[in-house]
């Protein structure tokens, strides 16, 4: 099947059917050039967002847009550019370690890349810790509280065993997302296969790249869908993707980012979607203020345990 000019835009843009959605998929699972040309695609894309729209929010009273051009009020345009320039992300700016056995952990606000002995590549999200278990000779095994990215290299005499609290994942050589903070617990696979199994499950399940697994360790229920993948793997390029994310979810991933609790004033308010990329490079009170540009809401307690944000009157 052919993917055109005009459908890949609107996937990109966040505002194509579900019909569209997925034959943009199916499309570049039908090959790794049609994957390549689709990353290509993305970049070019986002550097073009520099001078287009920034934001698109809807709220219970209708859709608002917002366009932020260069060379704006300089105090907003100082904030607003943090949402695309990618220059400086928190992240270990050393090369990775090459590591056998350790552990290994992410700093608030910041993430972490290592490089295994067998070159495979984890990198951590904040707030996260790993535990790089000893070989046995016939796997590699690791244990992860939190999330991270693997790129696994692929060795079929030695299988890649990801353990979690509730979940455990398979793989020969892959890329994939896990996110394991609490009781509901995912993979995200972006390339090859991947086989997981929950804890209460007695088979595991076999993913395809597109496809998001997702367990409830309380429950034992699991399922799987198809995901756009940058939405979960959107903060390794130090940024979150907003696609008609309501702020509820948007402040709670900040939160989890920046390991403070939030708290929310008035249920309208949570239910306000945005559309965008947030910056997570600039700190939290940079990522709160750029929200504050586009969304009519206020916040206090920065440098405290908890925030609390409420609509602005």
């Amino acid at each position: 099947m052919d993917c055109n000019f005009d459908m890949l835009t609107k996937y990109l843009r966040g505002d194509a059917t579900q019909d569209e959605r997925l034959r943009v998929m199916e499309w570049v699972k039908e090959s790794d050039d049609n994957r390549k040309e689709l990353q290509a695609f993305r970049r070019i894309y986002d550097a073009l967002l520099i001078s287009d729209e920034a934001f698109t929010v809807r709220t219970h009273r209708g859709i608002r847009r917002l366009f932020v051009k260069i060379g704006a009020v300089a105090a907003a345009a100082a904030v607003v550019a943090g949402i695309f320039f990618m220059t400086g992300r928190n992240t270990d700016r050393q090369e990775p370690e090459i590591l056998a056995a350790a552990s290994i952990s992410a700093p608030l606000g910041y993430q972490t890349v290592t490089v295994l002995s067998d070159g495979t590549r984890i990198r951590l999200n904040s707030g996260s810790d790993m535990e790089i278990l000893p070989g046995n000779g016939t796997e590699r095994r690791v244990r992860l509280r939190g999330e991270a990215y693997f790129e696994v290299a692929h060795d079929e005499a030695r299988p890649f065993v990801l353990e979690t609290s509730g979940m455990e994942v398979k793989v020969l050589g892959t890329t994939f997302n896990v996110t394991a903070y609490d009781e509901i617990q995912s993979v995200v696979l972006v390339e090859g296969s991947v086989e997981v199994k929950g804890s209460a499950e007695e088979k595991s399940t076999r993913i395809e790249p597109s496809q998001k697994y997702e367990y409830n360790a309380l429950s034992g229920a699991s399922g799987v869908e198809v995901i756009d993948t940058e939405e979960y793997t959107d903060w390794t390029e130090g940024y979150i993707l907003l696609k008609d994310t309501p702020m509820s979810e948007i402040l709670e991933r900040l939160g989890n980012y920046f390991g403070v609790g939030m708290e929310i004033a008035g249920n309208d308010f949570a239910d306000v979607k945005v559309d965008g990329k947030l910056m997570l490079d600039g700190g939290l009170g940079t990522a709160l203020e750029t929200l504050s540009l586009i969304v009519p809401m206020q916040y206090e307690g920065l440098g405290s345990g908890t925030i609390t944000v409420e609509p602005r009157h």
